[in-house]
């Protein structure tokens, strides 16, 4: 809840058709536990909810991107409500932390920005945005030998770096088909770099962190398909439906 006196800014989620109907969002717990409503301007509408600026306006907020406690609560909520829209209508979502200091703010950029967001939700509905990461897992191995010498051990070390780099370079060329093959059920895919184990949460190597823009009548086939390329070496994980981060062009999402 926003403290009386204090002053408000419009926080933007994301935008939608003008006719979409959102009524589940309106008891979402959004980025200020304030209401969702949405602005209408012409063919499109803004998901906002009213902020106070003592935490969103661009001194505070810049504070708050770097405290990881904050940053992590709030960016959750502003997925929260967009997540709320996936598969019920189609979604340009906005960057986290998009602020504008009234209503009058919000209708000007949809009215200069009509054109390019009614292009964007064409081209996004119907679709929602399947992620999919590949971790390189340790087969199983036998107990070796303990080596009688030091020259043994170094032996034993240079054949165990040289069976994980053959076992790597395989299972590399295995993504590379994989994530070549799920492009081809996607109307888009985007390759990002894959996350290391501190953001990942896991000690295993990640050896693809992708994105696949999928019509929504399709998830269940697609996520079939990656699940065939599993096997005791890669651990293929299928996360979503996401609003399409991935697929929104630079200047769709400013």
């Amino acid at each position: 809840m926003i403290s009386s006196g204090v002053k408000a800014a419009w926080y933007v989620y994301g935008v939608v058709p003008a006719d979409a109907r959102l009524d589940a969002l309106t008891d979402a717990d959004g980025v200020a536990s304030t209401r969702i409503q949405l602005v209408t301007e012409g063919a499109v509408a803004a998901i906002v909810c009213r902020v106070g600026l003592d935490d969103f306006a661009e001194e505070p907020l810049r504070r708050n991107l770097e405290d990881r406690a904050w940053l992590e609560q709030t960016a959750s909520a502003h997925d929260r409500v967009l997540s709320g829209a996936v598969g019920v209508t189609p979604l340009v979502p906005l960057r986290f932390g998009t602020v504008f200091r009234d209503e009058a703010g919000v209708r000007e950029m949809l009215v200069e920005r009509e054109a390019e967001l009614r292009d964007a939700l064409e081209r996004l509905g119907g679709h929602v945005e399947l992620g999919v990461k590949v971790f390189l897992v340790d087969p199983a191995r036998g107990e070796e030998a303990k080596p009688a010498t030091g020259r043994d051990y170094l032996l034993q070390k240079q054949r165990a770096r040289d069976a994980a780099s053959t076992v790597q370079a395989e299972a590399l060329e295995q993504v590379r088909a994989l994530h070549e093959h799920l492009a081809t059920l996607a109307d888009g895919a985007h390759a990002n770099p894959p996350q290391p184990p501190e953001l990942s949460g896991r000690r295993e190597p990640m050896l693809l962190n992708a994105a696949y823009l999928v019509r929504s009548d399709e998830q269940p086939e697609f996520i079939a398909a990656a699940a065939d390329h599993g096997d005791g070496r890669l651990e293929i994980l299928v996360t979503g439906p996401w609003p399409a981060y991935n697929f929104v062009q630079a200047e769709e999402a400013e």
